[in-house]
C-alpha cells in the first residue's frame, strides 16, 4: 500500500512539473543525495531485497518520463530519434541484460532500474527539455547538493557518528559503528561521496565568482579527505591545479587563489583532516593487491563472458567463488561478467562516445570535465554495480553535455570562448 501511495505521489508530481521537467530532474537528484538506497524503504515500503524495491528517486524519474510521453510525445520522440545510438544502447541493454539476469536467476532488476533505465530516461528528459536557464539550474543543484553532503561528512567526522540512517547503514556488512572512520554523508559509501565531490569540483570551474569557486573547492577538498579515497584525492588535486593555472583567469586571481589554497592546506594539516587519507596512502590494507587479483581473474576468464554474462549482480558471487577478497572492483569488469563483454563495451563505450561527440561544444565550463571524472571514477570501483546515485549523476552530466551542445551559448557569448556561466543563483557580480 505504501508503494502505491509513493507511485501515485510521483505521478502527480511529474504531471505537475510536466512543463518544467528540469525542476523534476532537480528533485530526483536531491532525493538520491538525501536518501541512501538502504533507507529507501522509508518512502516506498519495500526493502532492498524486493524485486520492486527501486530507489524512490527512480520511481520519480520514471514517472517524469511517462508524463513527458503523455503530454508531448512528439517532442520526446524527436529527441530520441536524433540520438539513435543512445536509444539503441538502452533498448539492447534492457532486453539483453534483463533476459540474461532472468535466465540465470541472478535477480538484478533493482540494479537495472536504479543504475541504467531510470538514469538514462532522466538524461533523455534533460536533453530534450533543458534550455540554457535549465542547464544552469541543474548544474547549480548538483553543486549545492554536493556542498550539503560535504558539510554533513565533515560534521560526521567531527562527531564520530553517521548521524542519519544509522540503523539502515548497519544492515551493510561493511559498516561498523566502532571501526568505521571513513565518512559519506547520506550517500551509499565513502567512494560514492568522493565521486560526487570530484565531479562537483569540476563544475565549480564554470562559476564566475572566484569567492564561490574557492569556497566550494575548499569545502569539497576537506570532505574528500574524510572519505579517505585515494583516487578521489588525486582527481581533486588535479581540479585544484586546473583552477589555479587555467589560462582564462588573471594573474592576480591566480596569485590570490594560490595563496588561499596554501592557507587552506595549512589549516587542513592543523586540524588533522588529512590523517586518514595519509594513512591509507602508506598502508592501503591490501586494497591494491585485491584489485590486482581481481584484474588477473578477469583477464584469465574473459572468454567465458564474451557474448553473455551470468546476470546482473552475479559478479559478486563469482568473485567470492574465485577466492577474491573483494568484488572485481571495476564497474566495467563487473558488468562484463554480469551481461557479457560485448554489451558492457556497448554501454560504457557509448558513454565515452557521447562525451567525445558533444563535450567540446558545450558553453558551461566544467561540465564535460565533471562527466569525464565520473566516467573514470565509476570504473575505478564498483560504483555502478550496486544501487547508488552514480548512474543518475552520470546521465545528468551527460545530459547537460548534450543539451549544452544543442542550445549553444547565449548570443552575447558566441563570439568568445566557452563562458564561465553565472554561479549559484546570480551572485557572480
Amino acid at each position: 500500500m505504501q508503494l502505491v501511495a509513493w507511485v501515485a505521489l510521483c505521478l502527480a508530481t511529474a504531471w505537475w512539473f510536466r512543463r518544467r521537467p528540469v525542476l523534476l530532474a532537480c528533485l530526483v537528484f536531491w532525493l538520491w543525495t538525501l536518501v541512501p538506497s538502504v533507507a529507501g524503504h522509508h518512502l516506498t515500503g519495500l526493502s532492498v531485497l524486493s524485486p520492486l524495491g527501486f530507489h524512490p528517486a527512480s520511481w520519480l524519474a520514471l514517472a517524469g518520463v511517462l508524463a513527458q510521453m503523455i503530454w508531448d510525445p512528439g517532442h520526446l520522440g524527436r529527441v530520441i530519434g536524433s540520438h539513435p545510438y543512445l536509444s539503441t544502447m538502452l533498448v539492447l541493454f534492457i532486453v539483453m541484460g534483463g533476459a540474461t539476469s532472468y535466465y540465470n536467476g541472478s535477480g538484478g532488476s533493482r540494479l537495472l532500474i536504479d543504475q541504467i533505465v531510470a538514469p538514462v530516461a532522466l538524461g533523455l528528459m534533460v536533453i530534450s527539455r533543458a534550455d540554457r536557464r535549465g542547464q544552469l539550474l541543474l548544474r547549480d543543484t548538483v553543486l549545492l547538493a554536493t556542498a550539503v553532503q560535504a558539510v554533513l561528512s565533515l560534521m560526521q567526522s567531527a562527531l564520530g557518528s553517521i548521524i542519519f540512517y544509522e540503523d539502515d547503514y548497519l544492515t551493510n556488512s561493511w559498516f561498523s559503528l566502532d571501526r568505521f572512520v571513513r565518512w559519506m554523508g547520506t550517500t551509499e559509501s565513502p567512494l560514492i561521496l568522493s565521486l560526487l565531490l570530484s565531479s562537483g569540483a569540476a563544475l565549480t570551474l564554470g562559476l564566475r565568482s572566484n569567492v564561490f569557486r574557492f569556497g566550494l573547492l575548499l569545502l569539497y577538498c576537506s570532505s574528500t579527505l574524510v572519505t579517505q579515497s585515494r583516487v578521489g584525492g588525486v582527481m581533486m588535486l588535479g581540479v585544484l591545479v586546473l583552477a589555479v593555472f587555467r589560462s582564462r583567469i588573471s594573474i592576480w586571481t591566480r596569485l590570490l587563489t594560490s595563496a588561499g589554497l596554501v592557507g587552506a592546506s595549512i589549516w587542513i594539516a592543523a586540524t588533522g583532516l588529512a590523517g586518514g587519507l595519509l594513512s591509507r596512502l602508506q598502508d592501503d590494507t591490501g586494497s591494491s593487491q585485491a584489485r590486482e587479483q581481481a584484474l588477473q581473474f578477469v583477464l584469465e576468464n574473459w572468454h567465458k563472458y564474451l557474448f553473455s554474462g551470468a546476470g546482473l549482480t552475479s559478479s559478486y558471487d563469482i568473485a567470492r567463488e574465485a577466492g577474491l577478497q573483494t568484488s572485481v572492483e571495476s564497474s566495467f569488469l563487473m558488468y562484463a561478467i554480469d551481461v557479457g563483454l560485448v554489451l558492457a563495451v556497448l554501454f560504457f563505450g557509448g558513454q565515452v562516445l557521447l562525451l567525445a561527440l558533444y563535450g567540446r561544444h558545450g558553453w558551461i565550463s566544467g561540465i564535460a570535465l565533471g562527466a569525464t571524472l565520473v566516467l573514470v571514477l565509476q570504473n575505478a570501483s564498483s560504483a555502478l554495480a550496486f544501487a547508488n546515485l552514480t548512474g543518475t549523476l552520470t546521465w545528468v552530466l551527460l545530459g547537460l553535455v548534450i543539451a549544452g551542445a544543442r542550445t549553444g551559448p547565449p548570443p552575447d557569448q558566441r563570439a568568445g570562448a566557452p563562458a564561465a556561466a553565472r554561479p549559484l543563483a546570480s551572485a557572480s557580480s
